[in-house]
């Protein structure tokens, strides 16, 4: 199966990449399962298929810098892939009933809608993080009080202004809704180039991770969702383009934040009956 020689793929490569050093590394900087989709309460499949989807684009990128002779790189990125590979071990002895077979739970995952909608929101949420490393960003990407906090210290303008007008009354021709994008967009056209990239091998991944997504949406969740979707199921395929275009081009930070937490959670959680996760009570302790 496509997982199994997915796993055979790194596993390989790890052995010409000084597999003792990657492993070492790893044992000392293993904290556990990782935390995905702040929003959302997840499910064990939908955390394991992340992990699978995360594991692809790592896999992509190792063998891409391999063959253009970028060593370096691929080290890295099958550094992470290792990293990955022991969130998966340590994800499929937790599943409810634990399992030892991973391809059957990936393609069991692959069949459920709201599996596949979480994975969407856990795989956006890492693009963030990636994203953020990649740049430096100093704030979590993750977090969306961030974004009116970011708000709260933009410059007055003069509201008088027909090019503020302009920005602050952007409308989202998609819903008719008034969207703060307009403002964030206009601005990443303007000092977008101010952004200084220190870690090329997070940007590689989120740009992967950004196209990826966008065809697991097109290819395997859109055609199992409701027929009567189909324009809020426009307007999110309509975002994941634009988030892979963001990412692309170098996107200022908040109009990244923008897409994700204004534009694709929402229309999960609408279009996919997604549960907050401060909506789930806690089993009461004996």
């Amino acid at each position: 199966m496509l997982v199994n020689q997915i796993v055979v793929v790194i596993l390989g490569l790890l052995s010409s990449l000084s597999l003792t050093s990657i492993i070492m590394s790893l044992e000392d900087n293993y904290f556990g399962q990782k935390a995905y989709a702040h929003d959302f309460s997840t499910t064990d499949e939908s955390s394991l298929v992340t992990l699978v989807e995360q594991i692809k684009a790592e896999t992509q990128l190792v063998i891409a810098n391999f063959l253009s002779n970028d060593n370096f790189s691929s080290h890295e990125h099958a550094i992470s892939a290792a990293e990955l590979i022991k969130d998966l071990e340590n994800n499929i002895t937790q599943t409810n009933p634990p399992s030892s077979d991973v391809t059957q739970v990936y393609d069991r995952g692959q069949k459920n809608s709201t599996t596949l909608a979480l994975v969407v929101a856990n795989i956006v949420d890492d693009i963030l993080r990636k994203y953020g490393n990649a740049f430096a960003v100093e704030y979590d990407m993750t977090n969306m009080s961030n974004m009116m906090n970011m708000d709260m210290m933009m410059p007055e303008m003069d509201d008088s202004s027909p090019h503020t007008m302009d920005m602050m009354t952007t409308t989202n021709g998609t819903n008719g809704s008034s969207s703060v994008s307009g403002r964030h967009s206009n601005t990443s056209m303007n000092i977008e180039n101010d952004l200084v990239l220190v870690n090329i091998n997070d940007y590689e991944t989120a740009k992967v991770l950004s196209g990826n997504i966008k065809d697991q949406f097109s290819t395997q969740l859109r055609p199992r969702s409701l027929v009567n979707e189909t324009t809020n199921l426009d307007r999110l395929e309509n975002s994941l383009e634009k988030l892979e275009q963001a990412v692309n081009t170098k996107a200022l930070p908040e109009t990244m934040m923008d897409i994700v937490h204004v534009q694709i959670h929402p229309m999960l959680q609408r279009v996919y009956d997604l549960e907050l996760l401060r909506n789930v009570m806690p089993e009461n302790q004996d």
